[in-house]
C-alpha cells in the first residue's frame, strides 16, 4: 500500500527548518498555487512557540510517496 504526503517547509525565525506535513493531498498543485498558500501562512503569524514564530519564512514544497508491504496485521482479523 502506498500513501502520499505532502511536506510544507518553513524556516522559523532562527533559521531552523520546520515542517507541516499534509496527508492525502490534492494532486499536481503546482508552484504558483503551493507557493501563494505558505507565503499566507508565513504572513499570518500565527503559529509560535516559546515567542519564536514557527513558520517565518517558505522554504520549499515537497510530494513524498512511500510504499509498505504487510507481512500480516492482528488488526485486520
Amino acid at each position: 500500500m502506498s500513501k502520499k504526503v505532502l511536506k510544507l517547509n518553513f524556516k522559523n525565525e532562527k533559521g531552523k527548518t520546520k515542517t507541516i506535513t499534509i496527508a492525502n493531498p490534492k494532486e499536481g498543485l503546482d508552484k504558483a498555487v503551493v507557493q501563494d498558500s505558505m507565503s499566507k501562512i508565513a504572513g499570518a503569524k500565527a503559529f509560535s512557540k516559546e515567542e519564536v514564530a514557527l513558520y517565518e519564512t517558505v522554504d520549499s514544497a515537497k510530494y513524498y510517496t512511500t510504499q509498505s508491504d504487510d507481512i500480516f496485521d492482528n488488526d485486520a482479523e
